[in-house]
């Protein structure tokens, strides 16, 4: 018997990505939602879902509802994902999972009842490829350069989360959390009208022989198109880890996955860079 799967977001990227993946011939189309009823129900007969609604709690309280793929703003997103993973429903969400260190408190206890493992992180930007490199060198440079950086709620500047897209440094460190790892500061730029940070730099050092030299910026133009192409959904092009999202979908057990590597990191830097 197929398991129903429901969407939070009624909205083009959640429809693409069930088509991209097939989903709908392993998956009921069951039910969608919005803030906005009208939304929900033209959104629902447009793509035939059985069921639609107007706020994202009364979905989550539909006791048909086995899966839930989540693609909310960052903002919101936990939250959701929170409600649905307490009622037995299964999560299929995009990075980043968390925005806030509120958010941080909550996702441990996911971890520590076993929740998280009902949990999964799409991986549409070969999050792993990072540490595969690490295993090859001694010295990596990570330069990541964001658009817009000072609009994330969890941008550089903040006291909370940092490095909202920034998956495959934190799969990183996550991969090598039993190792000696020291983090040093060398640079911080602030914008002079703004007063926010627009560069940040620092060494990763790693059980003493591994150096992640990491450079955070929202000024170079040259990296500003390929992380545009980096967030979009292809249809042409799988994720990367489809073969786990289908186990996911069929298993009846939950399984460790992806998704937990984001608290260690998390958690970590904000002990060093904020101590």
């Amino acid at each position: 018997m197929k398991s129903n799967l429901a969407i939070l977001s009624s909205d083009q990227k959640s429809i693409d990505f069930i088509k991209k993946n097939k989903l709908s011939s392993t998956l009921n189309l069951y039910a969608n939602s919005s803030r906005n009823i009208e939304i929900a129900q033209k959104f629902a007969e447009t793509h035939n879902f059985k069921k639609y609604y107007g706020a994202y709690e009364d979905l989550i309280r539909d006791k048909g509802v086995d899966i839930v793929l989540n693609f909310l703003p960052s903002g919101i997103k936990f939250e959701y994902i929170y409600l649905c993973l307490k009622n037995n429903i299964k999560v299929i969400t995009d990075y980043p999972i968390v925005s806030s260190s509120n958010d941080l408190k909550y996702y441990n206890k996911l971890i520590n009842s076993n929740l998280i493992n009902n949990l999964f992180l799409i991986d549409e930007t070969n999050i792993k490829k990072l540490y595969e490199d690490s295993l090859k060198q001694k010295i990596i440079n990570y330069t990541k350069s964001i658009q817009n950086l000072n609009k994330f709620q969890n941008s550089l500047y903040s006291r909370d989360v940092l490095f909202e897209l920034c998956p495959e440094l934190f799969y990183l460190i996550y991969r090598y959390r039993e190792k000696k790892i020291s983090i040093f500061k060398h640079e911080k730029i602030f914008d002079k009208i703004t007063n926010k940070l627009s560069n940040f730099n620092c060494c990763i050092e790693i059980n003493n022989n591994l150096n992640i030299n990491v450079m955070l910026t929202s000024n170079l133009e040259n990296n500003l198109n390929n992380l545009g192409k980096q967030k979009e959904f292809k249809l042409n092009i799988p994720i990367y880890n489809l073969k786990d999202l289908n186990s996911f979908i069929n298993s009846k057990n939950s399984f460790e996955n992806l998704s937990i590597f984001t608290y260690y990191p998390y958690k970590l830097f904000q002990e060093v860079l904020y101590e």
